[in-house]
């Protein structure tokens, strides 16, 4: 399904050079000589900056935005790249340049695979692992290098997964990645819940609502219109899905596999990034290690 979307004109959206020949803000890979182009709705895929610890073996997931940083999270897979654990770290980037602008650890032991981010306000962020969620103080975290200290933590079980996270402007949402239709969900969580229940484990009965999502879902972000955006990804293929807020698909685009977790920054624009083209990955047609905005105009 590919509807054209009434409010797109109210979205602040940047151009830039054709595919293949704009400038790519960052740190190259030393590992990659070349990338794939010839992806799904390149020309939408505007500026593009390479994703950071790739040299350090990182596997990015999460991604969120505030102010004029973009904050992606990533694992580092141990023992070896066949593993799909590992320690966790959260990298901030700045939007203008690219360029690093610190990280910090979670304490080993307590992040796995650090699947979803979401700004919470406040100098707060959302981290979601797959059975823990924490509230993190930025400032305090990147002047430290670790989130120890600097966080609350509760765990989840039950039907709470943790595979992305997305914030909505007042709640938290966790969503599961799954290829079962009926458990293919997200849920809201009031942030309270870090007050209340800070170190302690917590199920799906205290969510306060959950709504449907696509198959193999990896990362979600609200846009300022209260649209829902979902990607969805596999090592073959990458989906953008824009919802309404009870879960209805009103529009699906394809773009690269191994699409991850997405943000809209403080001007409106739609980001994501593609694990594919880090080295756990490397095997996989596609080789597309980028943050990237995406020109919603431009998808077809």
């Amino acid at each position: 399904m590919k509807n054209a979307w009434p409010l797109l004109a109210a979205i602040a959206l940047g151009g830039c050079a054709a595919p293949g020949t704009m400038e790519v803000m960052g740190t190259r890979p030393s590992y990659l000589p070349a990338t794939t182009e010839s992806v799904p709705n390149a020309a939408a895929l505007q500026r593009r900056m390479w994703v950071p610890g790739l040299d350090a073996d990182y596997v990015p997931q999460g991604l969120t935005s505030a102010g004029p940083h973009l904050f992606v999270s990533s694992y580092k897979p141990t023992p070896d790249l066949k593993a799909n654990t590992g320690p966790c770290r959260v990298f901030r980037i700045e939007i203008a340049t690219g360029k690093p602008a610190g990280h910090f650890d979670i304490p080993p032991g307590t992040c796995t695979h650090a699947g979803g981010l979401g700004h919470a306000g406040g100098g707060k962020l959302f981290l979601a692992d797959t059975r823990a969620v924490f509230l993190i103080d930025v400032d305090r975290a990147l002047a430290t290098g670790t989130s120890a200290g600097a966080s609350k933590m509760v765990k989840i079980t039950g039907e709470l997964r943790g595979s992305y996270a997305a914030f909505d402007g007042t709640h938290a949402w966790i969503g599961t990645w799954t290829k079962d239709q009926a458990k293919a969900r997200m849920f809201r969580l009031d942030p309270r819940l870090f007050d209340e229940h800070d170190g302690q484990t917590v199920d799906h009965a205290r969510a306060l609502e959950s709504i449907p999502v696509p198959l193999e879902a990896q990362g979600a972000t609200f846009d300022k219109a209260g649209n829902l955006w979902v990607s969805a990804s596999n090592s073959r293929w990458g989906r953008l899905y824009r919802l309404d807020r009870q879960g209805a698909v009103k529009a699906q685009y394809e773009l690269p596999a191994g699409l991850e977790d997405l943000t809209i920054d403080d001007a409106g624009r739609l980001w994501g990034l593609s694990e594919s083209g880090t080295r756990k990955y490397l095997a996989w047609d596609t080789k597309f290690p980028y943050l990237f905005q995406i020109d919603v105009a431009r998808l077809k």
